[in-house]
Parts: C-alpha cells; sequence; structure tokens
C-alpha cells in the first residue's frame, strides 16, 4: 500500500512538472524584480495629523490649551520607519488577441490603517494589453487623478498630499496615443482609500450606489515628449445611508425607512510638466467635491431630512488644492522646493447642523506648505533631507460649511530619507 501511494505521488508529480513545461512552451513568461529598502527618520517640532504612526504628514495639530494657556499638542516629535520599503515583480507575457501583455504586482509594508501598520498591503497588481497606439488595463493601480508623470517627489511619503489627489484604485482603463496626444478613460472603485461617512471611513457608500466611479483624462505632449500638459477629471456617485429611523422603541413609535438618497460629486484637475535639463518645473491644481477618498480637505453634509422618514439628503463641499515644485538635478545631485497651497469653499448648499458633516478637518478653512530638500545618489544608494513647514488655518464650522474665525497653527517636519534599490 505504502509502495503504491509513492509510485501515485511520483506520477502526479511527473504529470504537474510535465504540465508545467509544457505551458511554460507555450506561455512564455519572463519576470523581473525589483524594489527597495527605505528607512525614513523624521522630527516634527509639534504634535502633527498624519497617517500610519506619523509617518505620513498631513498638516500639524490645532492647539489644545491646558490651565496654564500652554499648547498640549507643541513639542519635538521623533520616529524612524522601514515599512515604506516596498518589492515588486514585472511579469512580460506572450502575444494574446494580438497584443503584447504585460503586468505588475507590487507590495510594500505600510499597511492598510492604523491598526495594520507594518502589514503588507497591495500596491500595484495588473495586467495590460497593448496594441500599440490602443491598451487596456485591468487591475489596482494609481487614479487617473494621481498623474505619474506629474508628482513632487518628496522625501517624506506624501507625495504633496494634502494638496493633490493620492489614490490606487482597481480599475478598468483604456489609453488611446495618437500623435502627440494621449487619451485615457477608466471606471474604478475605492480599496484602500475609501470615502467617509456616517459610519466612518469604507467603500461600502460607493458601492451601494450601484455605479463605479467614471474617470477620464488627456495629455498633450511637446518637445519630443519633454513636456507635458494634461486635464483629469471623475463623477462620483455614493449612497452614504441605506436606512433612516423614527421615533424610539421605548415610546412605541420607532420605525425604520428605507434610504435611495445619493450624492453625485466630481473633480478638474490641470496640470503641466515643463523639462529644461537639469531643471524641471511642476504645477497642479485640484477642484472638486467630496474628495476624502484622494486624502484631501472637504467631504460632504447634509442639507436637509425629510420630515417624515428623517431621510437625508446631501450637499458637496468644495475644495481646491494646487501645488508647484522647481528641481534641479546634475552630477547626481537633486535640489528641490515645493510650495502648496489648499482651501475650503464651503458647501453648495446651507447645511443642518455641524454634526452631521462628514469631511477630513472640517475646522480647517486654509493650509500652505513651504518645504525644500537636497538629494545624492550613490550608484543604488540614495540619501535625501528635506524640512517641510506646513501651517493650517483653524476655525469655527459656519453656514455651508464654511471656516470662520481661524487662527493659524504651523509646524515643521524634518526628514531624512535612505534608499537602496534592487
Amino acid at each position: 500500500m505504502k509502495k503504491l501511494k509513492t509510485l501515485l505521488l511520483l506520477f502526479v508529480s511527473f504529470i504537474s512538472i510535465s504540465g508545467l513545461n509544457a505551458q511554460k512552451k507555450e506561455l512564455p513568461i519572463s519576470v523581473k524584480f525589483g524594489g527597495y529598502v527605505h528607512s525614513l527618520f523624521t522630527y516634527d517640532t509639534r504634535q502633527m495629523v498624519a497617517a500610519r504612526e506619523g509617518h505620513i504628514l498631513l498638516y500639524p495639530k490645532n492647539e489644545i490649551l491646558d490651565a496654564a494657556g500652554e499648547d498640549i499638542n507643541e513639542g519635538g516629535v521623533y520616529n524612524m520607519a522601514v515599512i515604506q520599503s516596498r518589492m515588486n515583480a514585472k511579469i512580460t507575457g506572450p502575444e494574446i488577441l494580438g497584443a503584447k501583455t504585460n503586468g505588475m504586482i507590487e507590495a510594500e509594508f505600510i499597511g492598510n490603517g492604523e491598526s495594520d501598520t507594518n502589514g503588507l498591503r497591495v500596491r500595484h497588481a495588473f495586467v495590460n494589453l497593448d496594441w500599440g497606439n490602443t491598451s487596456l488595463l485591468i487591475g489596482q493601480t494609481w487614479s487617473p487623478l494621481f498623474v505619474a508623470e506629474v508628482f513632487p517627489f518628496t522625501v517624506g511619503a506624501n507625495a504633496g498630499l494634502p494638496f493633490k489627489p493620492f489614490a490606487r484604485n482597481p480599475q478598468v482603463r483604456l489609453t488611446h496615443k495618437t500623435g502627440n496626444w494621449k487619451l485615457l478613460a477608466a471606471i474604478a472603485t475605492e480599496r484602500d482609500y475609501t470615502s467617509t461617512g456616517p459610519e466612518g471611513s469604507s467603500n461600502k457608500y460607493l458601492r451601494n450606489a450601484g455605479v463605479p466611479i467614471i474617470q477620464g483624462q488627456a495629455h498633450y505632449y511637446l518637445g519630443k515628449k519633454k513636456h507635458l500638459f494634461g486635464v483629469s477629471g471623475e463623477f462620483k456617485n455614493i449612497k452614504p445611508s441605506l436606512m433612516s429611523t423614527t421615533g424610539s422603541k421605548e415610546a412605541g413609535d420607532y420605525q425604520e425607512w428605507k434610504n435611495d438618497e445619493t450624492l453625485s460629486s466630481w473633480a478638474i484637475m490641470g496640470y503641466f510638466k515643463l523639462n529644461f535639463n537639469p531643471v524641471t518645473f511642476k504645477a497642479q491644481t485640484t477642484y472638486g467635491t467630496n474628495l476624502t477618498d484622494v486624502l484631501m480637505l472637504g467631504g460632504y453634509a447634509v442639507k436637509s431630512l425629510n420630515p417624515v422618514s428623517n431621510e437625508a439628503s446631501y450637499t458637496g463641499i468644495k475644495v481646491m488644492g494646487s501645488w508647484a515644485e522647481l528641481s534641479y538635478k546634475k552630477n547626481d545631485w537633486e535640489y528641490a522646493f515645493l510650495a502648496g497651497y489648499s482651501k475650503n469653499y464651503g458647501a453648495e448648499d446651507d447645511i443642518v447642523s455641524p454634526n452631521l458633516v462628514y469631511a477630513r478637518s472640517k475646522d480647517i478653512g486654509e493650509l500652505y506648505r513651504l518645504a525644500p530638500r537636497v538629494c545624492k545618489k550613490y550608484k543604488n544608494l540614495k540619501f535625501e533631507f528635506e524640512a517641510e513647514y506646513t501651517a493650517a488655518a483653524y476655525g469655527k464650522l459656519a453656514e455651508k460649511a464654511k471656516v470662520e474665525d481661524t487662527k493659524w497653527v504651523g509646524g515643521t517636519r524634518y526628514s531624512l530619507g535612505v534608499y537602496y534599490f534592487f
């Protein structure tokens, strides 16, 4: 009996290996591995609003005064982390349906939330079919609102947040190139970067609306594609609530009501990159509503409540974010300066209550950042240093979710990054 089991095991192993070899002959696939080891050392002059144990800086926390008038949030904070280290596999496969095929899987150790810091998460995972001028990508990669050709290469992990959109989404995108133009259309959903609502941050508000995010992008290249001008936009629909209630169980008049109200939001973005080697100038402006899923300010609020069912209807909060970066690269040295500005323009309609506002830092009216940096490469080793001064205008929520009676609170982060590429 043991001999029979051994023979069966050898037979199955032989069949499996033969099948893999046959598949390899029919489907030539090459895989190239890469990535980097990354260490980041930071020092903040005060407590900051940040993600992943302070690793991803957004802006300084508001003042909290103690009984003696001292600011509790003022004081030095340091951190050391390697969670941004990542690895990837770039895959080149056979021709399928007349298209060249390639794919990518990339992961890092930054986790999916504060409770998962240091956990492994997927960054990119997609397959791309390329017919030359037209390509079809299926999987997860950058949102069209994050333009991979035009973003600031900051030392900190925020990549210019919250002055610009930042998100990777599961999506299906079609890209077409003609002459100096590149046109893109995509449908997408939320995964790691989600909308907020009555039950906190979740992608269920988008899923419950039954419609994916619709996105588009157009690029125009000049000077042998050294210079780039582009626009991007999206339309998004969410359903913040499935049910409302009236009455109380104690009084015996408790009732549940189905909710159908949704919130439609939009975003438009313009940007450019001018590459006059060794000097590069980039800039971008984004304007839209309900941009919490791309880690910007703003969100939405309840504008009315149904007197019978208590069902809410919603209004988007408008926000604008802009940034510009000037950089100089020569002989493995880089010197750069980033400036960013963001403003909350309030809701499109009157709101019911400040307690029914679902937004990121609804008490911030304006933000700005000034951030110089210097970088030096030694073969596959890279050292970076950056100073980021970020100031936020905190105030009181007023009509249409605007912020009034503001007071500026500023703080500086000093960052030292070390990369080892492989």
